[in-house]
């Protein structure tokens, strides 16, 4: 009978469902029956939510079978054993040739597809993979990306070994290697070179061994451009995930054995970031090591060396001869210190990244040099304070005469702040770089951050179009700070980057940065050729300090010399032709100048060059000179089947270490399983007092 009447009900009036609901619902009953239905419906959703949320995080570590596979025998994904690191580095001169071998261990009895991420220099060549197992060594090829993924995936499948090399910026790169035999171990090869950089006649290698991870805003959250994510990530959100990293730490203990040419040459050879041993042999040669022989990848590693300097600005060249090609690496050196450039007034903005990244011994450094930024200004100069983690905020609005009242009134503002929220960059960098210059004034904007942003070619193109006259400087901090961005943000703003790994360091080092923003040695630069010099950076930042400007460049030999001219303080011209060069032993010039092309190429692209155009010539110069680049990857395939295709192969990602001092929470704040466990608890309790209220109510009736 009930039924028959909802069914009139529903059929005779338009609104009688509505009615039905309604009638249902109303009362305490109806009150109680809802909170049931509510919560159920939460419930429900909350499950599915944990579902997704387990299926994004276990992304890495699913199975790599055939859904035919996996369907008759379903597994559940495997964790990785870490894997051991020896890095062993060959320095000669400016020049840097390094070996890291990095070893997966399989103690499980599956096989097994390892996967682990790790940084290299933003500036490396990376031009050989090779993969060992047992007394079998598979050497690398450089493929189109997309094809040496296709190889890879069908070696894997076939049961092959197989080893994928891939890198998702310059300085973030991925290994896969598939099918490793239970029991047993594989080690991965990988060969590179760099440069050391210079600070007058100081030098600095800096080898990464963590990465932070970066934060990608949304197109909308920034400009409207797209940005590409690596397989696997979502938007406003960090990579690598954080399954690529151990909350514990501790993990990947590292070797290093440096072996560096001529080192008698040297006034002082130290580590500002590891204890480190120095063992000289009789031709003055160093081996540099860990004083406690391994250490955890947590950090990065820092080496230091000086040479002496002379009174004027001095060219140093090493080149080398390739058919008809000259390939050539250039450095032109600052003059010592103690010459006298005079300082000019400036009006600087400062911006402050206080996002969750920061936090912790980040922002203590930040904070640190910030202030130690403010003692120096001079009350000829202006400034303005920007801060910013989901928003930006200005102290004042727009700059201010550096007096002492306005000193004080900003230090107690930087002191005061802390760090949390996302790194939404882009908006504050484009209000710093709208702001008007003051006439008279060095225009400079100075940036300290961490760089943990994952859409740094908005950024590049941000600088590229709004620069103007003004000079952008970058002081990188932390334990791990994204150093690609750092480099090139400043080269973009035609200025110059210094990292702070020491909070004992960080007043020096600004010291330093401060005075030679005041003092630039040489502007408007320009290095020239005849018709077929093809010279990267394209656009040459000026000569600061002494922080000297780096180059390369490709003629034929039958050229004439390359021509270097500029503007010293004042207006006055200066130009000179580049002496000849000496040829080091075995430094591959044409690869770093090939990798100086391609990023020259993606420089161009930032800056508005169609993307095709510049990834068809890329990979034309990659593919030449067998070096890694956004679109080649290296593959190592072994011909023999280890692995019946009919047996599983899971896959384990090796974990990381998160840079020192820096928590996963804290940037991105609680994570969505934990959430939502405390919403299926705090469900099931609403639930369960709905139903013993509905008993109660009955029994109060009998």
């Amino acid at each position: 009978m009930k039924q028959a009447y909802y069914e009139s009900e529903i059929r005779d009036h338009p609104e009688g469902e509505f009615r039905l609901l309604k009638s249902y619902f109303t009362g305490f009953k109806g009150l109680l029956r809802a909170l049931i239905a509510l919560n159920v419906i939460g419930l429900l959703g909350v499950g599915v939510t944990v579902a997704r949320a387990a299926e994004t995080s276990e992304l890495l570590m699913v199975p790599m079978v055939s859904s035919e596979t996996t369907a008759k025998t379903p597994t559940q994904p495997m964790k990785a054993e870490i894997l051991s690191t020896q890095i062993s580095s060959r320095i000669t001169g400016h020049i840097i040739r390094t070996r890291v071998v990095q070893t997966f261990k399989n103690p499980t009895s599956d096989w097994m597809e390892g996967v682990y991420y790790f940084p290299l220099p933003d500036d490396a060549s990376v031009d050989h993979m090779t993969l060992t197992i047992g007394e079998r060594r598979i050497v690398s090829e450089i493929k189109e990306k997309e094809e040496a993924r296709k190889t890879y995936i069908k070696a894997a499948a076939e049961g092959k070994v197989a080893g994928l090399l891939t890198q998702y910026r310059p300085n973030m790169f991925s290994t896969r290697v598939a099918n490793i035999e239970p029991g047993t171990a594989i080690g991965v090869e990988i060969s590179f070179q760099s440069l050391a950089r210079q600070e007058g006649g100081r030098f600095t290698w800096v080898m990464p061994q963590a990465i932070t991870p970066r934060f990608t805003p949304l197109p909308s959250e920034g400009s409207a451009h797209t940005v590409n994510l690596p397989a696997g990530s979502q938007g406003a959100t960090a990579f690598p995930p954080e399954e690529a990293y151990d909350p514990e730490g501790g993990r990947n203990l590292t070797e290093f054995a440096i072996e560096i040419r001529q080192a008698n040459r040297f006034s002082s050879l130290l580590s500002s970031s590891h204890e480190i041993t120095d063992t000289r042999d009789e031709q003055g040669n160093s081996l540099v090591k860990l004083s406690k022989g391994r250490f955890p990848a947590d950090r990065d590693f820092i080496l230091n060396w000086e040479l002496a300097q002379s009174e004027s600005i001095e060219p140093v060249l090493f080149q080398e001869v390739i058919g008809k090609e000259l390939f050539t690496l250039g450095y032109l050196v600052p003059p010592k210190a103690d010459t006298d450039i005079p300082a000019l007034p400036r009006d600087v903005t400062f911006i402050l990244d206080v996002s969750g990244s920061m936090h912790g011994e980040s922002l203590d450094q930040a904070k640190a040099a910030l202030s130690t930024a403010l003692d120096l200004l001079t009350p000829r100069d202006r400034f303005d304070i920007i801060i910013f983690s989901n928003e930006f905020r200005r102290l004042f609005g727009s700059s201010r005469i550096a007096d002492p009242s306005i000193i004080r009134r900003a230090k107690g503002f930087v002191g005061g702040l802390k760090a949390d929220g996302g790194t939404h960059m882009y908006p504050a960098l484009e209000n710093a770089l709208g702001d008007t210059p003051t006439e008279g004034a060095q225009r400079q904007v100075l940036f300290l951050t961490d760089g943990a942003v994952g859409n740094e070619e908005e950024m590049f193109r941000l600088v590229n179009d709004r620069l103007g006259d003004a000079r952008l400087f970058t002081v990188g901090v932390g334990h791990a700070p994204n150093g690609w961005f750092m480099r090139k943000a400043a080269e973009f703003g035609r200025g110059t980057h210094v990292q702070i790994s020491d909070l004992s360091m960080a007043r020096h080092k600004l010291e330093t940065l401060f005075r030679d923003m005041a003092r630039p040695t040489l502007q408007n630069v320009s290095i020239t050729g005849s018709g077929t010099a093809d010279i990267y950076p394209r656009k040459s930042p000026d000569l600061f300090g002494q922080r000297p400007l780096v180059f390369s460049a490709k003629t034929l030999v039958s050229d004439g010399p390359l021509k270097i001219s500029g503007e010293i303080i004042g207006g006055q011209k200066l130009e000179f032709d580049l002496p000849e060069a000496e040829i080091p032993e075995g430094a591959d010039i044409a690869k770093l100048w090939a990798s100086r092309k391609i990023e020259g190429l993606s420089d161009a692209k930032a800056r508005g060059m169609d993307p095709e155009i510049v990834r068809e010539a890329s990979l034309q110069v990659a593919l030449k000179h067998q070096i890694m680049s956004p679109y080649t990857s290296f593959i190592a395939v072994d011909k023999t089947p280890v692995r019946v295709q009919e047996e599983l192969m899971r896959k384990m990602v090796a974990k990381a270490n998160m840079p020192a001092g820096l928590s996963w929470k804290k940037i991105h704040g609680p994570q969505t399983a934990t959430a939502m466990e405390l919403y299926l608890l705090a469900g099931g309790i609403l639930v369960s007092f709905a139903l013993f209220s509905l008993w109660f109510r009955s029994k109060c009736k009998d």
